[in-house]
């Protein structure tokens, strides 16, 4: 007698492709054939899943056009089956699975565009803390502040790519008038996600303040999260001297001062942790 799990992997299996076969004798008929009950749930799962992805991505189906997105999507559940019970994770491979299918083309920015929408859903759906009060500041000596651990709000994400994706989001959402030219070979995006009480704020961050966000996401302290953001913002505009472009405005030169107050003033702290309290 086949286990429960055996049969409920069988189950799935025959959902995702069609051939329901082997399990039709485990399936009572009651007037409808067991390889037609299968199929009815074949279907009803194709319709969700792809209605699914069509709510979590409409930039890329608006982008790729309604039939390539089908096609696409389809072939994302073959090679990346569902892990969850919960849909709100159906498409968190995506992004993945688009940067090797489109790896050289034309459309290879299409990954980056999926990952800003997936970090939306991730905002959309994380947990709520309050913004610092930067009043904490006042009890904490100057000599220790580079040791200060800066903890971002985990409604918070930071979307990097060598392409204009904010711009692309922007020109793709439905209450759009006009669809701009836009230069792929533009000034590339650092885009920061932050809910706020009724909507998921998106906007362009400074290469500094990018890259200092960033090391606060790890968890380094401030000291040494500055430091290595000079370091990147140095490296980056050397690579462009080199290569004979111009870099991002504002990316030669790395000011700790105005990225902290830019960060603090978005607010997207929602704790400072004093030196002695350690983590």
């Amino acid at each position: 007698m086949r286990s429960l799990r055996d049969t409920q992997s069988a189950f799935s299996a025959a959902i995702r492709s069609g051939d329901g076969g082997s399990l039709a004798s485990c399936v009572v008929a009651h007037g409808i054939a067991p390889e037609r009950r299968i199929q009815i749930y074949r279907n009803n799962h194709q319709i969700v899943a792809l209605a699914t992805m069509q709510a979590t991505y409409p930039v890329i189906e608006r982008l790729g056009g309604s039939d390539w997105f089908r096609q696409s999507a389809a072939q994302y559940r073959e090679e990346y089956p569902s892990r969850s019970g919960d849909l709100q994770h159906l498409g968190d491979r995506y992004p993945d699975f688009l940067r090797a299918a489109l790896a050289g083309t034309a459309h290879a920015y299409f990954a980056d565009v999926a990952a800003l929408a997936w970090a939306y859903q991730l905002v959309l759906t994380a947990e709520e803390r309050a913004p610092v009060d930067l009043a904490v500041l006042r009890a904490i000596a100057p000599q220790d502040y580079e040791r200060l651990v800066f903890m971002p709000r985990p409604a918070l994400r930071v979307v990097e790519s060598e392409f204009p994706i904010l711009a692309i989001w922007r020109a793709n959402q439905p209450a759009a008038q006009s669809v701009p030219e836009i230069r792929l070979d533009a000034n590339p995006s650092r885009v920061l996600l932050i809910r706020r009480n009724d909507h998921v704020e998106l906007r362009e961050l400074s290469l500094g303040g990018s890259l200092l966000l960033q090391q606060w996401l790890r968890g380094v302290p401030l000291g040494a999260a500055a430091a290595a953001a000079m370091a990147g913002t140095a490296a980056i505009a050397g690579t462009a001297a080199v290569a004979g472009t111009a870099a991002m405005p504002g990316s030669a030169v790395f000011d700790v001062q105005s990225c902290l107050s830019d960060l603090l003033g978005l607010e997207t702290i929602a704790e400072i942790v004093p030196p002695h309290t350690g983590l």
